[in-house]
């Protein structure tokens, strides 16, 4: 008589099918890791083309994806997760996709999308500060908050403040109506003379402590008064510039301010 062989117990069978699940999941999990850029790239193809619902979700799969791979949760992207100098393209990549995702909700009229709307924001910043386009992430900012498309302002200048360490209050809120070279020319002012004379650093110094008070005002102003004051700024910074002493002693005149009306 030949024996029977002996049947594997469910134990067993579910043991097998256990690690074939985990296989498949392993093989999936790998695959959405290798598509995770074309994912992306969709995204940005989908915002291009204007259809804003389906760019979202094709980068919230790619976050996503990032998010399981790194096994940091939900939200919990940083950039101490990532190599700087090996992961920099994905860096860029993520950073651009959450300016993309921050312009998108910055249409948002809801709570939770004003959150979302925070939390790109945010992580614009974390994935910007300190990188080697830290300073093109900066005048994405500035040339969105000019560009009378931004509807959130407040919070577009508190993240352009956070992200290139700029304190100058008065020129930050009205950086919407300013020309791209004021701001900084007035920083250059502050540094490079009234910081070193004891009255300018008197003066920086009452400055810092009294402007924040002046920025709700300069907020609630109709867009005609800010634009006023926005051209006048650009006027005091350009006669404070280095290249506008240049000009007096060339000239041997002062420039005329530019027409404060349209």
């Amino acid at each position: 008589m030949t024996e029977k062989k002996e049947r594997p117990s469910r134990t067993i069978l579910r043991s097998r099918i256990e690690k074939q699940l985990r296989r498949q999941q392993e093989e999936q999990r790998k695959e959405l890791l290798r598509k995770r850029v074309d994912i992306a790239k969709e995204g940005l193809a989908l915002m291009k083309a204007g259809h804003t619902i389906e760019a979202i979700k094709r980068y919230q799969q790619y976050l996503l994806i990032l998010e399981f791979w790194k096994k940091c949760g939900r939200d919990g992207l940083s950039i101490e997760l990532f190599d700087r100098s090996k992961d920099l393209y994905e860096i860029v990549l993520v950073s651009g996709i959450y300016w993309d995702m921050a312009k998108l909700y910055d249409r948002a009229k809801r709570i939770d999308q004003k959150e979302e709307l925070n939390l790109c924001l945010q992580k614009y910043v974390i994935f910007s500060k300190g990188m080697p386009f830290q300073a093109l992430s900066g005048e994405a900012l500035r040339r969105y908050l000019g560009s009378g498309r931004c509807k959130h302002r407040v919070e577009f200048k508190r993240t352009y403040g956070a992200l290139t360490g700029e304190r100058c209050f008065i020129a930050t809120s009205l950086l919407d109506v300013t020309d791209s070279q004021t701001i900084v020319r007035l920083r250059n002012f502050r540094d490079g003379s009234l910081r070193r004379s004891r009255p300018g650093r008197i003066l920086v110094r009452y400055y810092y402590r009294y402007s924040p008070q002046i920025v709700p005002i300069l907020e609630r102003l109709p867009d005609r008064p800010r634009r006023v004051l926005g051209r006048l700024l650009d006027f005091v910074a350009s006669a404070l510039s280095p290249e506008a002493s240049r000009g007096k002693k060339k000239d041997g005149g002062i420039r005329t301010p530019p027409s404060l009306l349209f």
